[in-house]
């Protein structure tokens, strides 16, 4: 290991206004969608989102969190947490802070600048 490389600097705390803009609108859109898919296109039935939207709004500061919290779907996909965000209030699709998309959250895929 290099002992003599300079330290990398830590990701941002919060992406920038136009990262955040986008993200509220984008995950908006496909919260919506997949809302309307899962109630439209299906019957749907949801154990435990009681705690879950609890567990969601306990979490709405960044700064104030003092845990992670894990949700696990039953097969690789990258479909799973939009349609995750399906059975969830409008209100929690346009916070990107609170929601995450595996496939590209800004604080796991993007840490190396």
């Amino acid at each position: 290991m290099d002992t003599d490389s300079p330290p990398s600097t830590p990701p941002p705390q919060q992406p920038s206004l136009p990262w955040r803009i986008g993200a509220a609108m984008v995950m908006g859109f496909v919260g919506s969608t997949s809302r309307l898919f899962m109630f439209g296109a299906n019957k749907i039935e949801v154990h435990g989102l009681d705690k879950f939207l609890e567990t969601l709004d306990r979490r709405k500061d960044p700064e104030g969190r003092e845990r992670g919290l894990i949700t696990v779907s039953n097969h690789t996909c990258v479909i799973d947490d939009p349609l995750i965000w399906g059975v969830l209030p409008f209100k929690y699709h346009i916070d990107p802070n609170n929601l995450r998309w595996g496939l590209a959250a800004h604080d796991i895929c993007f840490t190396n600048k």
